[in-house]
C-alpha cells in the first residue's frame, strides 16, 4: 500500500472500530448520485432512424449475399491413357465409363 492510502484508510479504521457495529460511512458515499439517463424520446428517435426506407429486393439481396463466391475454373484437366479425351485429373473418364455400362447392359 503507498502512504497515501494508508493515511486516509488509518483514521477511518480507527473510527470504524470504536463505535463497534454502529459504523460510519464517509459523508461523500451518502450524497446521493446523479445519473444521466436518456430520455425515451432520444432512444426512440435512434430507433426510428435505423429502420431502412424500403424492403431489399430478393435480386439484391443475393448479389450482396453471393459477392466472391462465384464458380472458380477448373485447372486440373488431363488426358485419359484409355481413350485420349479430356477428363478432371484424380476421376474416372466419363467416356469410358459410358462405353463400359453399355457392354454391362449388352452382356447382361
Amino acid at each position: 500500500m503507498s502512504a497515501r492510502m494508508l493515511s486516509v484508510a488509518a483514521p477511518l479504521r480507527a473510527l470504524s472500530s470504536s463505535l463497534g457495529p454502529w459504523r460510519i460511512l464517509p459523508a461523500a458515499l451518502l450524497q446521493p448520485i446523479s445519473l444521466q439517463i436518456p430520455s425515451l424520446a432520444d432512444i426512440w428517435d435512434s430507433v426510428l432512424r435505423a429502420v431502412p426506407k424500403k424492403k431489399t429486393s430478393h435480386m439484391k439481396k443475393r448479389h450482396r449475399q453471393m459477392a466472391g463466391k462465384a464458380l472458380k475454373d477448373v485447372k486440373s484437366l488431363n488426358t485419359c491413357p484409355g481413350c485420349g479425351s479430356i477428363k478432371r485429373a484424380h476421376l474416372l473418364c466419363p467416356h469410358c465409363v459410358k462405353e463400359i455400362k453399355q457392354s454391362w447392359k449388352q452382356a447382361a
